[in-house]
């Protein structure tokens, strides 16, 4: 794979084209996962969006790249930011992506605990700087909603609890409509949709014990 090294703003950024290219995904999936969770990526640290005569100066040294033809906004994503889209994605590519980061993070805390006390303002400096990055990305990863398929994993819970529950055919509204509103209860969210993804496998074993509906 041989992604070209694109620089912005004293940055190294990537277009989301090649951030689809290194997670084995799709343009348009990831712009949707970014558009859902977009209160959590911050501009300016996370990615550029290019309009107007900066895309026009951006599109003018890449002419070659049939891609941006038609481009009206441009996002390119800091490493930050491709960090919060593999998570998003919940793909195995996008998995790996994360795990090196907190990797990279636990190597530093090993290699500090070996060195000798003579080079620690200088690794010490490295391995905050890092441990920041790494809690800064997990605390936005806990406000990231359910992706597409997620969203049908607990729908397709759901409907497997109800026909477990409910055999009498006209009490099955009523048991969907239980349920559904004690999920917006219980991670206090307007939707089934807006559940963290981090409370998925929690969301998951709710519906799977929830006894409310059961047939008397």
């Amino acid at each position: 794979m041989n992604l070209m090294e694109i620089q912005h703003a004293d940055k190294k950024v990537l277009t989301t084209a090649q951030i689809a290219e290194v997670y084995q995904a799709d343009s348009k999936s990831l712009m949707r996962n970014f558009q859902r969770n977009k209160e959590h990526f911050q501009e300016g640290a996370h990615y550029f969006a290019l309009t107007g005569e900066a895309l026009k100066q951006f599109k003018g040294g890449r002419q070659n790249d049939a891609t941006l033809k038609f481009v009206s906004v441009l996002y390119l994503w800091t490493e930050e930011g491709a960090f919060l889209l593999a998570k998003s994605l919940n793909s195995e590519k996008a998995w790996q992506a994360y795990n090196l980061l907190v990797s990279q993070y636990y190597q530093i805390t090993k290699g500090l605990q070996q060195e000798q006390p003579v080079s620690l303002p200088y690794d010490e400096k490295r391995f905050l700087a890092l441990e920041q990055r790494v809690q800064e990305i997990e605390l936005r990863l806990q406000g990231v909603t359910l992706h597409t398929g997620e969203q049908k994993r607990l729908r397709q819970a759901v409907t497997e609890r109800v026909d477990q529950l409910c055999s009498v055919q006209a009490r099955r509204p009523a048991c969907f409509a239980s349920i559904y509103r004690e999920i917006k209860r219980r991670y206090q969210v307007d939707s089934y949709r807006d559940v963290p993804q981090c409370k998925l496998q929690d969301a998951l074993y709710f519906v799977a014990t929830w006894k409310g509906g059961a047939d008397a």
